[in-house]
Order: C-alpha cells, then sequence, then structure tokens
C-alpha cells in the first residue's frame, strides 16, 4: 500500500483563488496611486463648478429647460435633465475651457508619470 499524502483541509490550495487576490491587489494599488487620487479631485473640482463653466448661451438654455419643467411641475424630468447636463459637462464646455482642463491633466499625468 502507498502512503497517504496529507491533505490541510483548513487551508485553500485553489489557484484561482491566489490569482484573484494578487488582482485585487493590483487594482487597488492603481486606483489608489497619488496621481489616479489627483486626476479625481481635479475632475471633481471641475465637476462641482460645472455650470459656472459652461458657456453662456449654454447657461441660458439650461436655465430655459430647467424653468420651463419647473413651472409645469415636472420634476421627474427635471431631475432627470439635470443629471444628463451634470454628466455631459465636458461636452458643455466651451473650447478654451476643455483645453484649460485637458493641459491640468496632462501636466498631473507627467507629474505622477500615469
Amino acid at each position: 500500500m502507498g502512503k497517504a499524502s496529507y491533505v490541510n483541509t483548513k487551508i485553500n490550495y485553489d489557484i484561482n483563488d491566489v490569482q484573484k487576490e494578487q488582482r485585487r491587489e493590483k487594482q487597488y494599488q492603481i486606483e489608489h496611486h497619488p496621481g489616479r487620487l489627483a486626476l479625481k479631485q481635479w475632475e471633481k473640482h471641475w465637476k462641482s463648478g460645472w455650470f459656472e463653466n459652461l458657456t453662456k448661451e449654454k447657461q441660458k438654455e439650461y436655465k430655459l429647460i430647467t424653468n420651463k419643467l419647473a413651472l409645469e411641475k415636472k420634476k421627474f424630468e427635471l431631475v432627470k435633465v439635470r443629471h444628463e447636463w451634470k454628466r455631459n459637462w465636458y461636452n458643455n464646455l466651451d473650447k478654451e475651457k476643455q483645453r484649460e482642463y485637458k493641459k491640468r491633466v496632462e501636466e498631473i499625468k507627467t507629474e505622477y508619470n500615469l
């Protein structure tokens, strides 16, 4: 008879778990890289002032749409429009503001070697 090898059942030997853990650690390092955090802060800063950064025409357009919906008491549509405009904040910037935003993003990327 052959000798039975001992397997500790308390240890999970599944290689997939080891790989998952390695991927999780790598993802954590990527997400918590100081450069990524700096980029997130920069974008958050710009998104917080999304309305002020719009062109005057876009500001008027937004006010007209939202005021009309508010007068008609269409709260659901008003919230929907507001979210849509916030989601498209970059596309509604004028070209100068877009350049300013991109320039700072590039500066952060070179500063942190991203």
